[in-house]
């Protein structure tokens, strides 16, 4: 494969995963308050250092991860990436599946721009 094809596919893999609808864990830990009403608690996991936020394709992914899938809420990929809170956090596609992806938060923050969303996530 050329590198010329390289980066198109990845382009089109970066536009497909901006217009996803990604599903993001929303157990809470014992103890711990919920989020405020209207906002979105952002799952973090660290591993070998690294703090990765997961987010799910789809119900299965979620449920193989360990996690409740009746405890998730739906959030526009772009949207989530268009509001990306810190440079220390990447993103976690599907962790548990074989077709795990990581982002580091300056992909993550240039989602928006591959499906032609503004600013704050919108079309």
């Amino acid at each position: 494969m050329s590198e010329n094809d390289a980066q198109a596919e990845a382009e089109a893999m970066l536009t497909q995963l901006a217009a996803t609808i990604a599903l993001l864990p929303q157990e809470l830990p014992e103890g711990e308050e919920p989020a405020p009403e209207g906002t979105i608690a952002l799952p973090v996991v660290e591993q070998d250092g690294t703090s990765y936020v997961p987010v799910f394709t789809s119900r299965e992914s979620l449920a193989a991860a360990g996690a409740d899938p009746d405890h998730a809420v739906e959030v526009a990929l772009v949207q989530l990436a268009a509001g990306w809170p810190s440079d220390e956090l990447w993103l976690a596609v599907d962790p548990a599946s074989e077709n795990a992806l990581t982002l580091p938060p300056d992909v993550v923050r240039a989602l928006p721009g591959f499906v032609g969303a503004g600013p704050n996530g919108t079309l």
